[in-house]
């Protein structure tokens, strides 16, 4: 896959105006660096409900860990992910989001102060 990273966005002490500028989702999947601080806004104008899908890596006991799916609904979809534990992170230090379907998503990253 030819994952894309995504731009951080710092949010200020008063807020950040969730009006702003969103990324097209990549049908290869998107990266950003980890840190607990960082959560994921995905919204969907598709008319159909897309599920976008947090990989999580390593293992317990020889057995892969499961991804975290979040299911967005269809039209006007906008949920705001909380920060993922540091079990999120990949060995190269960042989170990984796949999509089942591309077409009307759109994802930004937010920073707490």
């Amino acid at each position: 896959m030819a994952r894309t990273d995504l731009a951080v966005t710092a949010m200020p002490r008063a807020g950040v105006s969730l009006t702003g500028a969103l990324t097209p989702a990549n049908a290869d999947g998107h990266a950003y660096g980890w840190s607990a601080k960082r959560q994921l806004r995905v919204k969907n104008t598709a008319t159909a409900a897309r599920t976008v899908t947090v990989v999580m890596p390593g293992e317990v006991d020889g057995q892969p860990l499961p991804d975290r799916p979040y299911t967005i609904p269809a039209n006007t979809g906008d949920v705001l992910i909380p920060p993922f534990p540091e079990i999120y992170r990949q060995p190269d230090g960042t989170v990984w989001i796949n999509y089942d379907d591309a077409a009307g998503v759109s994802v930004a990253v937010y920073e707490q102060p």
